[in-house]
């Protein structure tokens, strides 16, 4: 406890600076950003789609199959075109396409509503272009709230999406956020287990804030959402990872006595690590960091980066693909996943308490990640690399103008 209050402290201090001046690779950002198109036109290439009315991400483009409890017949999830959406947007100001293909998009989520009603996903299609069965018309969060702040980000840079942005935070809010100001797992998480429970990587500040200052009339529980996100998850850190930060990929037990879930609570035996689902809470936090400067962010990301620095001896590639939340590895796993290796090294732009060994973890971060051929991973992993790379090469704050 002490140690994390020391953290804290150090980032109050820092807060201004650390907003100004982020951690960045010290490759030149032109160089960055060369190799963010390569790969956008790879990542292209592999899983954006025309068809089914509109535009997706086909998350068996790449001949693997889709893991995460979807069909075996999938074509894609909320989860992916939310990543979609937003990686078309930000990429805007470098792809003359992108325009076109967010619209393609906009209408296959149109299209594909959940059962609730307007402004949330079906979070499963396959490919006869229908809704999976057996609870593929249900919504899941993460998928809602990227593709919410996707509208909202391409009606500031093309307009047209103002409306449908409504709508979707609207929905959100009534549907897919507790009476805690948590959010569910999916509009469909509200029998007892699962109405106490709540994701990791749902948990996202930076679109919070971006909604709070959008609408008037829900900033102040946009802003309650936000803070007590960070007050909920920083209690799981300090609880139960006072020396790594990590945080489960499932907590229950909301609203009295938030903890980490056991295992199976709803996709397998790390529920209650750091696994497939919190590996993204890190670089949630570190968007958050470099949009508003937030002293949270940075003293939850610092705390991890000195931790999982230090866990591989500097060296990306020993990053582990589960974690307990004292930092030991379960069994049975593996070392070298772009997934894995991406949101770390997107945490690593808060850095610690050590500029030049910071400065030596994010660099190789960089390299490890950029090394991995696509080829060689799946779906998941290559869009979390591609959503790491954006940031990275400093094109996800970009300044977008009107295109119009």
């Amino acid at each position: 406890m002490i140690r994390i209050a020391l953290v804290l402290a150090w980032c109050l201090i820092l807060q201004v600076h650390l907003q100004a001046h982020p951690l960045f690779p010290s490759l030149p950002q032109a160089d960055r950003l060369t190799a963010l198109d390569t790969f956008w036109a790879d990542w292209k290439r592999t899983y954006l789609r025309e068809g089914c009315g509109g535009a997706y991400v086909d998350t068996s483009g790449d001949g693997k199959m889709t893991w995460g409890g979807s069909s075996t017949s999938t074509l894609t999830i909320s989860e992916a075109h939310g990543y979609g959406m937003l990686a078309l947007v930000k990429m805007a100001s470098r792809d003359p396409a992108a325009r076109e293909q967010f619209a393609g998009m906009a209408a296959f989520y149109g299209a594909h509503e959940a059962a609730s009603g307007p402004g949330l996903m079906a979070w499963n299609q396959t490919r006869d272009c229908e809704d999976a069965p057996d609870g593929g018309e249900m919504s899941a969060t993460d998928g809602d709230l990227d593709t919410a702040l996707a509208l909202h980000l391409a009606d500031r840079l093309w307009g047209g999406y103002g409306e449908d942005f409504d709508v979707a935070q609207r929905a959100i809010l009534e549907r897919d956020v507790t009476d805690d100001a948590m959010m569910r797992l999916g509009d469909w998480a509200t029998d007892e287990e699962f109405a106490q429970s709540s994701r990791s990587s749902d948990f996202m500040p930076a679109s919070f804030a971006v909604f709070s200052s959008a609408t008037g009339d829900l900033s102040a529980r946009w802003t309650a959402i936000r803070d007590r996100g960070y007050a909920v998850w920083g209690r799981i850190s300090r609880d139960y990872a006072e020396e790594t930060g990590l945080v489960p990929d499932f907590l229950v037990g909301l609203p009295e006595n938030p903890r980490p879930a056991n295992p199976f609570l709803l996709e397998g035996a790390g529920d209650g690590q750091f696994s497939w689902n919190a590996l993204r809470f890190p670089w949630r936090l570190s968007l958050d960091l470099l949009e508003t400067g937030d002293a949270r962010a940075a003293a939850h990301l610092v705390l991890i980066n000195r931790w999982i620095r230090n866990a591989t001896a500097g060296d990306p590639l020993r990053i582990a693909t589960t974690y307990r939340l004292d930092g030991r590895i379960p069994e049975d796993q593996s070392t070298g996943s772009a997934a894995f290796l991406a949101m770390f090294a997107a945490a690593a732009i808060a850095g610690s308490e050590d500029h030049d060994a910071d400065q030596r973890w994010i660099d190789a971060l960089w390299y490890a990640l950029t090394a991995i051929p696509l080829a060689d991973e799946d779906y998941y992993g290559n869009t979390l690399k591609l959503l790491a790379m954006i940031e990275l090469s400093g094109q996800w704050q970009e300044n977008a103008h009107s295109q119009d």
